[in-house]
């Protein structure tokens, strides 16, 4: 059986490009003065691979428990829960993807620093 495309992956999954985008827009933020619409529309100009990962990220951060769930993840990893201005900084100037990769490192790093 030969390697699925991106296109198939997508409409196999989510029945098209533009229903995958639109799912999207509701999890992603969108930017400042963007309505959710126009985050879809722009999402439906994205390649096919790029809308995969952006869905693969958002359930990453549903079962991390959203934006908030990600910093306090981050914040006791590095200990600095009470730190108000370093959680504010997370919340306010990070990505969601640098969050759930920042909070993925420090897990392998834990099992790592435990394992040795």
């Amino acid at each position: 059986m030969a390697k699925q495309t991106p296109l198939q992956i997508l409409n196999d999954k989510f029945g098209s490009k533009k229903e995958l985008a639109k799912r999207l827009s509701e999890v992603l933020e969108p930017l400042e003065d963007e309505s959710k619409d126009e985050l879809a529309e722009r999402l439906t100009l994205v390649s096919n691979a790029k809308l995969l990962h952006l869905q693969a990220l958002s359930d990453k951060v549903a079962a991390h428990g959203g934006r908030e769930g990600l910093v306090q993840k981050v914040a006791t990893a590095e200990n600095k829960t009470t730190d108000k201005d370093y959680i504010k900084a997370l919340t306010s100037k990070r990505t969601l993807g640098w969050l759930v990769d920042r909070v993925e490192s420090q897990a392998r790093r834990a099992k790592k620093a435990k394992s040795a």
